[in-house]
């Protein structure tokens, strides 16, 4: 009986290996690269003296990156609108006021109410120069108008056509899964190979043992 104890525990030991292997595989498979720059913020504060700064520095901000406008002139009765153009198409933000009423638990009194204005570039066709208007309302009569620009570089990611850089992600990832899930056949194959030899030394030992206990008739 001691010869399939053995062959058991052997066999058990295996299917242990092979699952931890399959796991690994699994979750390697399944694990996908991060790419691109990291994504920053810009903030432009427009206060009662204007917009701070009304040009934003080149090098600021890349494709993929974002600009914050904050509404921060107190005077009395101002609001304010920001525009951004580029190529002809505007974008253009809600008005802005310097503080919006709140209830007694925190919660805005209007849901509309808005002190900051976000704008998001576009990760793969927003390079170049953008123009920037602030546009000061007081009592909803336009009485200032400002303009400035900021210029949006190109993401050093982005340099290929984004159909050609998925293309190549794509194969680098079939690539690299193919050579993982060879890898892993590879060792299983390895692993099959010294069972079927420890179990073959394990019953030629065994039939030793039992050569030498019946004696020869």
């Amino acid at each position: 009986m001691e010869t399939p104890l053995r062959i058991v525990f052997i066999l058990w030991s295996f299917s242990e290996i092979v699952r931890t292997l399959f796991a690994a595989l699994a979750i390697i498979l399944l694990a996908s690269p991060v790419l691109g720059h990291d994504l920053s913020v810009y903030t432009v504060v427009v206060n009662s003296e204007g917009a701070q700064p009304t040009n934003i520095p080149n090098g600021s901000l890349k494709e993929g990156d974002t600009a914050w406008f904050w509404m921060k002139d107190s005077t009395e009765n101002t609001t304010l609108i920001i525009e951004l153009e580029k190529g002809g198409a505007v974008m253009r933000s809600p008005v802005l006021h310097y503080e919006c009423e709140l209830h007694e638990n925190g919660t805005q009194v209007n849901e509309d109410c808005k002190n900051r204005f976000d704008h998001t570039f576009n990760q793969y066709n927003s390079a170049g120069i953008w123009n920037l208007t602030f546009l000061k309302y007081v009592n909803d009569t336009l009485t200032e108008t400002t303009n400035g620009s900021v210029f949006i570089e190109e993401d050093i990611h982005d340099e290929q056509p984004v159909e050609e850089q998925d293309d190549n992600k794509t194969e680098s990832k079939s690539s690299s899964k193919l050579v993982i899930a060879g890898s892993v056949a590879g060792i299983s194959l390895i692993a099959i190979a010294i069972l079927g030899i420890k179990i073959k030394n394990e019953n030629s030992q065994e039939e030793e043992k039992v050569d030498k206990v019946i004696p020869n008739p």
